[in-house]
């Protein structure tokens, strides 16, 4: 292979555009840099060179080329939520065996078989907002998303076992203090004080439950039709199944994804139908058409409830900046990545490129009835053989739980200023938490 030039860019990341980067939003000094250096481009940071790229030509070459080019980067960096032999941090062999093993959990039969609960958890934590009284819509799909996880990852139905798991995993997302990923080296336990000692505590409490669940799991029947049931009677090609520990940090980095980074997107989609009453009404009205007690696969096939979701997703995606390490020189648009440096695939240059959205500031969901985008120009959920094994899961939930709240309630947004993102650990949420007031809850009738 002829070996092309290095990418352009600043030799080193201006300590203030590194901090940033890692303690706000990192996409306007994203923008920053392929402003003035193009895209792709390079910059040193943290121990080695990174390549930043949001070109839709340079996604089609990582996304196509053989997994075997890459491995994960630094897969300490995101020690703190997922464990060494979650599915987020393998590569290799192991990723691609484990990734099989895991596919039937979130396939269309096994998703569809959890949609009525999906409906269900959202109607319920929205019975508990009185009406006229402010919430965070926030905290409300967070419980959302958080029991439904519970009750599909483990069929729990026992409220006293789901009430002391919700307590345990929300524990460990406030543990993760984001001075903890900007800085490994902050991650010492000092006489039981500071962030890593309470992360390293929710951790080990929220391990003492899942070890429990198991345990009695595979006392009885390990088969079952939830997640943790699955996992359990799953086998490889050898014959062999899963131990606990692999099973605990799967488990670990299923919570974390289906519930922080799902419950995010729904708080953006809640702050904007607040916004745009005109996007609300055709929403609303799209729900409505489908008569009294639609099923839950109905309400996930609506199109245009689809597209907010989609619009949502392009300005919030879960993942931002997937990272890969090349493992030998890579071409990338006539520019050649040199072996042991990292790749970044970034859906804040990609989603924001005027040639792809006009506009891509605004909010507009029609954008997706009028231009069908390929796997390379449109990437919340990451992509290629590292795209995220939940990603239809979520779709799915996302359009569940809006419709059931949607047609059940007459919401107002009580802060329509321009969003504002702020970092929460691994994601970016809506500051403030999308302040709203039930003006209206409407009488349902049963499925």
């Amino acid at each position: 292979m002829k070996r092309g030039p290095l990418p352009p860019g600043p030799q080193w990341l201006r300590p203030l555009s590194f901090f940033q980067a890692g303690l706000t939003p990192p996409a306007p000094v994203l923008a920053r840099l392929a402003a003035r250096h193009g895209d792709p481009f390079r910059v040193s940071y943290l121990s080695r060179p990174v390549t930043f790229t949001g070109h839709p030509d340079a996604l089609r070459a990582i996304y196509t080329a053989s997994p075997d080019c890459f491995e994960v980067w630094d897969g300490s960096f995101i020690e703190p939520v997922f464990g060494p032999a979650s599915v987020v941090v393998t590569s290799g062999d192991r990723h691609r065996q484990d990734r099989n093993l895991l596919a039937p959990a979130f396939s269309g039969p096994a998703m569809r078989a959890d949609g009525a609960v999906m409906a269900a958890v959202a109607e319920e934590k929205m019975a508990q907002i009185a009406v006229g009284q402010p919430f965070r819509m926030l905290d409300v799909t967070q419980r959302i998303t958080l029991d439904i996880m519970i009750r599909v990852v483990f069929g729990m139905q026992d409220e006293t076992r789901i009430a002391r798991t919700r307590a345990a995993v929300l524990e460990l997302i406030e543990s993760l203090h984001v001075i903890l990923f900007l800085f490994p080296s902050a991650r010492r336990v000092l006489s039981g004080w500071g962030p890593w000692a309470r992360n390293q505590r929710a951790v080990e409490a929220l391990g003492a439950l899942l070890r429990e669940q198991m345990r009695e799991r595979r006392l009885g029947a390990a088969s079952g039709a939830d997640l943790l049931g699955r996992m359990l009677a799953a086998r490889y090609d050898d014959g062999s199944g899963m131990d606990d520990a692999q099973i605990l940090d799967q488990l670990r980095g299923l919570l974390f994804a289906g519930h922080e980074a799902t419950a995010t997107v729904l708080a953006w989609i809640f702050h904007w139908l607040g916004r745009e009453p005109a996007v609300l009404a055709r929403v609303a009205q799209e729900i409505k058409d489908l008569g009294p007690a639609p099923a839950p696969d109905a309400l996930a096939a609506l199109p245009y409830l689809e597209m907010v979701c989609k619009e949502c997703l392009r300005l919030y995606p879960p993942v931002v900046d997937s990272a890969r390490v090349v493992r030998k020189p890579f071409a990338l648009l006539g520019y050649t990545i040199p072996a042991g440096e990292v790749l970044r695939a970034s859906s804040a240059l990609l989603h924001a490129r005027p040639a792809l959205y006009p506009e891509p500031e605004r909010f507009r969901p029609e954008r997706f009835a009028e231009r069908k985008y390929s796997s390379f120009e449109y990437i919340p959920f990451g992509g290629g053989a590292r795209r995220c094994l939940g990603a239809a899961f979520a779709m799915y939930e996302l359009k569940v739980v809006v419709a059931s709240i949607v047609r059940g309630h007459r919401l107002r947004l009580l802060d329509k200023q321009p969003p504002v993102h702020e970092r929460r650990a691994l994601s970016l949420g809506p500051r403030g938490g999308v302040p709203m007031v039930v003006q209206e809850r409407r009488s349902l009738p049963h499925r």
